[in-house]
């Protein structure tokens, strides 16, 4: 039986990036969660250069338009406003401008990502935002393949404070045998924390967590899905605070095995 899934990284924010294009298409992609059995979700949108209008005060009238449709609809489907930051130099004075937004505006999490197609040294921004009661959690970590595949510079990062998201889509369908070995390890030693579709619409990435769920099920135990999918999750959304365990040490790896 599943959990009340929650789902900490979905663009559901029409019209501001390359999420859902309309607002229709928005509560469509709400009603698709609910079915795979998720019940809480943020809704954000990217803050980079690609979308440099998307201040917060932009984010927040889209929020305020979505949970408008959503009661409209009679759709019992929790949601919070949110942005995925990517990460650049100035990414803790722009905070400081007041210029970024938190989950759930509450200036207790913050959703950071790579800057594209690389991995920059991270644990320094994670530090200065923890100095600032901030802690950053890391969007789809298992992209930056020099983590995935590195348990001491992801390790680096979760001992600064940063907390790791992982994908659905890359539990259920990982790009190779040994990308998948790594993510099984991740998730038996207490790497991955959170879980996260990364929806965009019905096709493009779907708001689809259970088969990952159960695949993490399969990969690990139920307390381990249950924290990753759902208790961490809800957590997180409430900017209540999270105490993670350090990672158990890495497996020795001999033979990568998808499953």
């Amino acid at each position: 039986m599943l959990p009340p899934l929650v789902d900490v990284h979905c663009h559901l924010l029409a019209g501001l990036d390359d999420g859902p294009k309309t607002p229709a298409d928005a509560v469509a992609m709400c009603r698709r969660a609910r079915e795979q059995g998720v019940r809480q979700s943020v809704a954000l949108a990217h803050q980079n250069e690609e979308f440099p209008d998307n201040s917060p005060d932009r984010i927040r009238e889209a929020f305020a338009r979505l949970v408008a449709d959503l009661e409209a609809d009679g759709l019992d489907y929790t949601v919070v406003v949110s942005s995925e930051v990517m990460v650049r130099p100035d990414l803790t004075d722009a905070w400081d401008r007041g210029e970024l937004l938190s989950i759930n505006d509450q200036g207790k999490y913050i959703l950071l990502e790579m800057p594209h197609g690389l991995t920059v040294e991270l644990a320094w921004v994670v530090e200065e935002f923890m100095r600032r009661g901030v802690r950053p959690i890391l969007a789809h970590a298992e992209r930056c393949k020099d983590l995935l595949h590195d348990p001491a510079a992801v390790e680096k990062l979760i001992r600064a404070g940063c907390l790791i998201q992982v994908n659905a889509q890359s539990v259920t369908r990982p790009g190779s045998a040994t990308d998948a070995w790594a993510l099984k390890d991740w998730f038996r030693r207490g790497v991955a924390h959170l879980i996260g579709s990364d929806g965009h619409s019905l096709r493009r990435r779907p708001p689809d967590l259970a088969d990952a769920y159960h695949q993490i099920l399969r990969w690990t135990s139920r307390e381990v899905a249950d924290r990753v999918c759902s208790i961490y999750g809800s957590l997180v959304l409430q900017g209540m605070r999270i105490n993670v365990p350090p990672p158990r040490p890495a497996a020795r790896r001999w033979l990568p095995k998808l499953w």
